[in-house]
Order: C-alpha cells, then sequence, then structure tokens
C-alpha cells in the first residue's frame, strides 16, 4: 500500500481573509479612504484603495493555491 501525501487545506485562513477584504470595502471602513486628496500614483485615495485591496487579494489567493498544491507536481 503506497502512502499519499497528505493534501494540505488553508480553508480556515481563506475565510478569514475574504472577511477581511469584504471588511476594508464596506461602508465603515471604506469612509477611511473615501475622500478624492492625496493622490497616489496619480489616482485619486479612494481609487489607489481599491487598486490595493484587489491585488493583496490577487496575491493572497495566489499564496493559498502554492500553499495547498504545491510549487510542482510530486510522482
Amino acid at each position: 500500500m503506497e502512502n499519499k501525501p497528505r493534501r494540505r487545506s488553508a480553508t480556515g485562513a481563506y475565510i478569514v481573509f475574504l472577511i477581511a477584504a469584504v471588511t476594508l470595502m464596506t461602508v465603515p471602513v471604506f469612509t477611511f479612504a473615501d475622500r478624492v486628496e492625496p493622490l497616489v500614483f496619480g489616482l485619486p485615495f479612494n481609487l489607489f484603495w481599491i487598486v490595493l485591496v484587489e491585488l493583496a487579494a490577487f496575491v493572497a489567493i495566489l499564496c493559498f493555491y502554492v500553499y495547498e498544491h504545491g510549487r510542482g507536481s510530486e510522482t
């Protein structure tokens, strides 16, 4: 009988991250970023905030994927 490597799971961490990302985009927290000044990289601050949260979400999901599935195939 061959022992298969146990698959890692980051479901709990992903749920916590998802709640944090949604919270950053809702009214109580977004009111902090809901202003035009200062300009960051030529963008109004509220648009920069949205782009920043989306980039953080992309990087986090990429990290979760690498954690769960690894970098290469194991034979």
